[in-house]
């Protein structure tokens, strides 16, 4: 893998477009007993706490080359004012970074940051106007094209020059002329 090669190293997650890995990585991790578990958090609402589970693990060069371990970050969550049952979601990854160069901590806080950066990429496209989620593209290069340009959109737009991303889009489409500025006049914004 180039990035190894070059000195650095990856932490990637798998999704289920990568069956093998994912399947592994379940065998390997779930039933084990935590190797680091999380404060409990109050925040945004919610009471949380995470389990991070870890195996080193060579691969080989066959499934995923430079891989030292496996991990997978079990989240335990519930809204503060809600008297349901705790719900749980997990995620599971792989890393070039060997146990001594990432102690459990500090692969959960890289997990962690992974999460919260897709997690609020996908709000801004789905809780706003655009309901990304909702949107039917029966062409893999349609949806690709519009996540591209939602993607350029969002880095252009100063978000503390709107009330919020819907009230920014509405102002834009109702001024053009200022549209026109941001696309040809603005640094892209870089949160």
């Amino acid at each position: 893998m180039i990035i190894t090669a070059a000195g650095g190293d990856h932490f990637h997650a798998l999704k289920d477009n990568q069956p093998t890995l994912c399947q592994l990585a379940r065998e390997k991790l779930d039933g084990r007993p935590a190797d680091w578990t999380s404060d409990t958090e109050c925040e945004h609402g919610r009471i949380e706490w995470r389990e991070l589970r870890v195996v080193s693990f060579d691969l080989g060069t066959a499934l995923f080359p430079g891989a030292r371990q496996l991990a997978s970050l079990t989240r335990w969550y519930r809204e503060k004012k809600s008297s349901a049952d705790f719900k749980s979601e997990t995620r599971y990854f792989i890393t070039s970074l060997s146990e001594g160069e990432a102690g459990h901590a500090r692969l959960a806080e890289i997990a962690r940051g992974h999460w919260s950066v897709e997690n609020k990429n996908h709000w801004k496209k789905d809780a706003t106007l655009w309901r990304e989620d909702r949107g039917v593209r029966r062409k893999a290069k349609g949806a690709r094209n519009l996540a591209l340009l939602r993607n350029a959109i969002l880095a252009l737009i100063r978000p503390e020059e709107h009330a919020s991303l819907n009230h920014a889009f509405l102002h834009y489409a109702d001024h053009r002329p200022d549209a026109i500025r941001l696309l040809t006049q603005t640094q892209p914004y870089n949160a």
